[in-house]
């Protein structure tokens, strides 16, 4: 403190002040302990002198804090001597010329570190004073006391900090307002001034940072930030996002010349290849890309709150750098966190108002320097005020069919698996880009001979993983039989008609319903043969979930999937989704029956459902339907056909239909093409050949455990 400065503070002493009370024997004007504690002391003391704490400070006699004793240079209190303020004053101007009589030694390296920091970022004398202050105040238990004491405002704590360092609190109240360099860049935050709170907030880290030796800012960065891993993908393995294009294009233009406040939000379930698009963007551009990292050295996890610290003060530190990108990972625990009471777990998350401080977070994403990709999982809970300052925001869904079979080309390649083994673990879905490479590194670590057991294996590590993710595999149903004859197939439309408005292009709705096995879902596969479509099937033990809105975001992601792959989507057993609303028992049962019925509605292929149950369906659902054929039992005439058709396809003849065979096949009036594969699967089993005689003992003892096989004749669409 300049002697102006403490003339000053001494003409507003009371009168008490001034007296001169004897020296207690207690007063020992003990020495700091180390040059830090010095420093922090002289602080400490101008604060209590210059705002005339000393009343505040004293309590019955005695300190109010029994740590506060080292900085007044007292020693324990003695029980015939008792403290009052008029004491604690003159003790206070005792120490103080004491410590101001000799110059203050350099504090190596927080000094030179200050001044390093000051001239990277441009603070001004008043900023670097309360850099430096920060750190003292953070490190020493004095200033904790004094704020327990006497809690200030944050009007009157800037008249602590004046006081303390010599600067005007016009001054002060600039360097620590919300956009300044100092707050800006992460360095110090405002406390809220509650229980064990103080006006200068910096982070443990960032302290032990300032006090490391030869620090610059290439060390400084690498503390805040990681390098992050090499693209293992392409730009062209994400043609499967609409809008990968457009974000390559937006931040290519965004660097001519750098702007501010650049925020790209990518959102979508976990492993849909977030994070590798974003270093195969940086690649693609030719940018540097910058991670924040989740986790320390010893692999425990780091805060939101010091992340985003890190964060923004890397941003500070790369200005200068040009062609520098930033990746923020995870972004749940910024943005929006779990409560302490685990309800977040079901209900979705939330954010934590403590952990950063919202203001500095839409501060800082209207005006950072350096472009910044943001990613999470999930944004259903991060606040509307941060998601509308985001440019752009994606989501990442499930890559297609093709993409996925690209992706695994890729990892695995001809030597490791043949064309026709990717073709198979291309079916997988989901499959997310992720998961393949670490697949591909197992199978290769296992080095096994055979191109069937690397098959295997990959198979395995894959649905291993997915199955951890709380995904159920999900492979193409099992393809139709070489018998197959949509002739034989017993329905009120003619199929071939309807097949070729199909082929023009033109979307269509089918509801297909009947007895079981009477082809339903197996014109579903004939149809994506016949328009060379893919064909993507889901049953509803694939689409309910036990979540609240769940089943309605698996609907919506089918019909996506279906639109993004132009396949032709099956959904086997409907009845599940598109019961009568007016029979709900749940509000579930409701919202389930409206999201079909939405993106029914919406959808621009070929969907078909498929029930055994149609008197159960909505009669909103059934309206919506283009089309609605009915399946029956197979009549005479396409049984014989069906009959002959496998036996000629097992290698053999109709000659053993003789007429006794005829008469035997003629009275199954409840045949479906289920039930004669059905019995193909039995005699593959066994190994018997494929003969009418023993086809027919099977299908008659099918046939026989059909409810009303008693009275032949009656039931759905019986014929004869």
């Amino acid at each position: 403190m300049t002697r102006s400065h403490r003339t000053r503070s001494r003409s507003r002493l009371p009168h008490w002040h001034r007296e001169s009370p004897p020296r207690p024997a207690r007063l020992f004007a003990a020495a700091f302990d180390s040059p830090m504690d010095r420093a922090a002391g002289l602080l400490a003391l101008r604060i209590v002198e210059g705002e005339r704490l000393h009343g505040r400070l004293v309590h019955r006699g005695s300190l109010a804090d029994a740590d506060l004793l080292p900085l007044f240079g007292l020693g324990l209190d003695d029980p015939d001597e008792t403290l009052t303020p008029a004491l604690l004053a003159q003790w206070t101007r005792i120490r103080l010329d004491t410590l101001t009589a000799a110059p203050a030694p350099p504090l190596r390296p927080l000094d030179g570190n200050v001044e390093r920091i000051g001239e990277l970022l441009d603070l001004a004398p008043c900023e670097r004073a309360l850099l430096r202050m920060a750190v003292l105040v953070n490190h020493s238990r004095w200033f904790t006391s004094l704020f327990d004491c006497r809690r200030p405002a944050p009007g009157q704590a800037n008249r602590w900090l004046a006081a303390a360092l010599g600067h005007s609190s016009t001054a002060i109240a600039r360097a620590l307002a919300p956009g300044s360099t100092l707050v800006r860049s992460g360095l110090i935050s405002r406390g809220g001034y509650g229980h064990h709170s103080q006006p200068l907030e910096m982070d443990a880290l960032q302290v032990q940072w300032l006090l490391t030796p030869r620090l610059d800012a290439q060390r400084m960065l690498a503390r805040l930030v990681k390098p992050a891993p090499p693209a293992g993908l392409a730009l062209a393995d994400f043609a499967h996002v609409p809008e990968a294009g457009l974000v390559q294009r937006y931040l290519t233009r965004a660097f001519r010349p750098r702007r501010r406040g650049t925020n790209l939000l990518l959102h979508g379930e976990p492993g849909t290849g977030k994070t590798e698009f974003v270093c195969a963007l940086a690649a693609g551009l030719g940018l540097t890309l910058h991670e924040v990292p989740t986790e320390h050295e010893d692999g425990s996890a780091v805060s939101g709150d010091r992340r985003f610290r890190s964060y923004a003060l890397s941003q500070s530190l790369l200005t200068p750098r040009p062609r520098h990108l930033l990746l923020f990972d995870e972004v749940e625990d910024v943005f929006g966190c779990i409560d302490g009471g685990g309800r977040g777990l079901f209900f979705g998350s939330r954010r934590d108002p403590e952990s950063v401080a919202k203001g500095w977070v839409n501060q800082t994403l209207e005006s950072n320097p350096v472009p910044t990709v943001w990613v999470c999982n999930r944004i259903d809970a991060i606040d509307p005020a941060f998601l509308r300052r985001f440019d752009l925001v994606v989501e990442f869904r499930q890559p297609v069919r093709s993409v996925r079979r690209r992706v695994l080309g890729r990892h695995f390649g001809h030597d490791l698996l043949p064309p026709p083994a990717l073709d198979r673990l291309a079916q997988l879905d989901p499959l997310p880009p992720g998961l393949v490479g670490r697949a591909a590194k197992v199978v290769r670590v296992l080095g096994s001979r055979q191109p069937a057991q690397r098959e295997a294996e990959a198979r395995s590590v894959l649905e291993g993983s997915l199955k951890a993710l709380g995904h159920r595999p999900q492979t193409a149903s099992v393809p139709l039989p070489g018998h197959y004859d949509p002739g034989v197939l017993n329905t009120d439309r003619d199929l071939g008609a309807l097949v070729e408005g199909l082929r023009a292009g033109r979307p269509a709705r089918l509801c297909l319903y009947g007895p079981p096995g009477t082809g339903k879902s197996a014109l579903g596969h004939h149809l994506a043969q016949v328009l060379d479509r893919p064909l993507l099937v889901r049953r509803g033990s694939d689409l309910l979930s036990m979540w609240v809105g769940g089943t309605e975001a698996k609907l919506a992601r089918a019909f996506e999937q279906a639109r993004d792959e132009g396949a032709v989507l099956l959904i086997d057993e409907a009845d599940g989704f598109l019961q009568d609303r007016s029979q709900a028992r749940a509000s579930w049962e409701v919202t389930g029956v409206n999201e079909l019925l939405t993106q029914m509605e919406a959808f621009e292929g070929v969907f078909v459902a498929s029930t055994n149950l149609v008197e159960r369906l909505d009669p909103a659902a059934l309206r919506r339907f283009d089309f609605k054929v009915r399946f029956g039992f197979l009549d005479r005439g396409q049984r014989r056909r069906l009959l002959t058709n496998v036996l000629a396809g097992a290698g053999g003849s109709a000659d053993g239909l003789d007429s006794a065979a005829l008469r035997r096949l003629d009275a199954l009036d409840r045949l479906t093409p289920g039930d004669v594969a059905n019995v193909l699967r039995q005699l593959a089993v066994t190994g018997e050949p494929v003969a009418a005689a023993r086809l027919l003992d099977l299908l008659e003892a099918e046939l026989r455990l059909k409810p009303g096989a008693a009275a032949p004749g009656i039931g759905f669409l019986a014929q004869g």
